[in-house]
């Protein structure tokens, strides 16, 4: 495998691995929290550096489905990122604390909006590049050929764990934290940290899965008017 996009799915996944590390402020505590969220923003300047030519090519070539939604996305993942940091180091307590911004609740309602909808925009750049990521995981394992038993398997199982993240996304309340409804809501880490991990993945595969069979669809649909 290319080492150049074997480092790229790697910083990827620590990245996604953060992300999903930061949403457990209840167990980490605030200073971990923070370091923590620094780190997602680096790693998220390191993507784009990696992935500079993206940029270069912005105006270049005609766009198809994928590249038009690809494009938006991140559009709109770098300004929910941008936000998000924005907003960190307005209510830092820790890392940026001598900056005293003083960041009231505007700035948290800013951080957890920020937060959520980049949960869900990261989930679905992953659905947007699921092809690709299935591709480079084939090679890294050796899978050649397909297989009608492990893929239906992989189907179902694709289908419980998205069906996980819909139980998930109302146990969590994600709906109000997208569109700022004041929530309760809050997980109890002493009896299940590793049930609230899964529940956020869940939640992630669920936009991711959708984006992808949404995407498929989309293009065989273009396709067929095609002929």
């Amino acid at each position: 495998m290319n080492k150049q996009l074997l480092f790229r799915l790697a910083i990827d996944f620590i990245m996604t691995a953060l992300m999903l590390t930061a949403f457990a402020y209840q167990l980490t505590g605030n200073l971990a929290h923070e370091v923590i969220g620094v780190a997602i923003f680096l790693l998220f300047i390191a993507h784009n550096a990696l992935n500079r030519r993206w940029y270069k090519n912005l105006f270049i070539g005609k766009y198809s489905l994928r590249r038009t939604l690809g494009t938006i996305v991140n559009f709109l993942l770098a300004a929910v990122m941008i936000l998000l940091a924005i907003s960190s180091i307005m209510i830092s307590r820790d890392v940026f604390a001598f900056w005293d911004l003083g960041g009231g609740f505007e700035a948290r309602q800013l951080h957890m909006l920020s937060s959520y909808w980049g949960l869900v925009l990261v989930s679905v750049h992953l659905g947007l590049h699921w092809s690709m990521i299935l591709g480079a995981i084939r090679k890294m394992t050796g899978i050649t050929g397909t297989n009608r038993i492990r893929a239906a398997a992989l189907c179902l199982l694709s289908i419980v764990f998205a069906a996980y993240g819909v139980k998930s996304s109302f146990d969590m309340d994600i709906g109000s934290k997208l569109f700022l409804r004041y929530t309760f809501g809050y997980w109890d880490f002493e009896n299940a940290a590793a049930v609230f991990f899964l529940a956020y993945l869940s939640i992630m595969w669920l936009y991711v899965i959708i984006t992808h069979c949404m995407l498929v669809l989309l293009e065989k649909i273009a396709q067929y008017k095609r002929r």
